[in-house]
């Protein structure tokens, strides 16, 4: 298990050092930040001044190797727009980023896995069809076109939820769902053809001949059995939560990171990108991580493979 740690740990590093590196020539190759900064009029020379107090006038290799360094200190530099720390930016904002994002994966569990299960348990039944085909439905509507079906029907038609902010829990119901909905079809998809798999196998038909009962069957030995290919489905999403999130953030005005990040990126404002590529790539690797210490817990196989 050590071994299995060190070298996820080691991955981890130098999936960081490539991604930022790529982010740090990207941003430089995007055009100069004081171009889109600056009020138009300005002179050469206040230009140039800018260019010089930011260090934008220094060559790429050392700007490069400056950056790495303030990383390395913990001082991750001022937002070019706002003149502030940039740690101090997204803290503001994580947090409503984050617990939108909980908020989406609850909803996706409890609504995916079961749903899934239901849809192979009536698999010859026209319930198992209605399942599927609300599945499907979630894969075909785009999240911002439900997003803005949502907002059209519940809040400007019948004034029942927030069209936009994050200050109460109601705030939460639409942008959840519209997040939610593609990835609660995946899960359903998944979960269906994991336990499918799994029902046919003969420990199953062991487990009914001892007389438990078809709960405990289908729970305790049927979906352990299927939560591998679940974890990873599942694992997968979460990474892939936060491009939804961005334009979901920008159609319910959510402050969070994803309206941050898009700003960042239209006003060239180097050090907020990049910072906010090292937080999210950060917790894409971190989940990746804890997907593969998940395998560890519920296969012994696993466990046994990395020891």
């Amino acid at each position: 298990m050590v071994e299995f740690l060190v070298a996820r740990v080691l991955r981890v590093v130098v999936t960081l050092w490539a991604i930022i590196s790529l982010v740090f020539i990207a941003t430089r190759l995007t055009g100069n930040p004081i171009d889109f900064l600056m009020p138009e009029g300005l002179d050469a020379q206040s230009r140039q001044e800018m260019i010089a107090y930011w260090g934008l006038d220094r060559p790429t290799l050392e700007q490069y190797l400056l950056f790495w360094r303030s990383l390395m200190t913990g001082d991750f530099g001022l937002g070019l727009m706002e003149r502030r720390p940039v740690a101090a930016i997204f803290g503001e904002r994580l947090g409503q980023s984050a617990s939108l994002l909980l908020a989406t994966l609850a909803l996706t569990v409890a609504v995916g896995v079961p749903a899934g299960i239901a849809a192979a348990i009536w698999r010859r039944s026209i319930r198992g069809t209605a399942v599927l085909v609300v599945a499907f439905l979630g894969y075909a509507i785009p999240n911002f076109v439900l997003a803005i079906l949502l907002v059209l029907i519940f809040s400007l038609s019948l004034h029942w939820l927030p069209s936009a902010g994050s200050a109460s829990l109601t705030h939460y119901v639409m942008p959840t769902i519209a997040l939610s909905a593609y990835f609660v079809a995946g899960l359903t998809r998944y979960t269906r053809d994991a336990m499918l798999d799994v029902l046919s196998q003969d420990y199953m038909r062991t487990a009914r001949a001892k007389g438990l009962s078809e709960a405990a069957v289908v729970l305790r030995h049927g979906l352990r059995n299927a939560l591998i290919p679940v974890v990873t489905v599942l694992g997968l999403q979460i990474t892939t939560l936060v491009s939804g999130a961005v334009v979901i953030e920008t159609v319910f005005a959510w402050h969070g990171v994803g309206d941050l990040l898009v700003g960042a990126t239209l006003r060239r404002d180097y050090p907020v990108l990049q910072f906010g590529v090292l937080v999210v790539a950060g917790a894409v690797v971190v989940v990746n991580i804890a997907v593969d210490l998940a395998y560890a817990a519920i296969d012994p196989r696993v466990r046994l493979a990395g020891a």
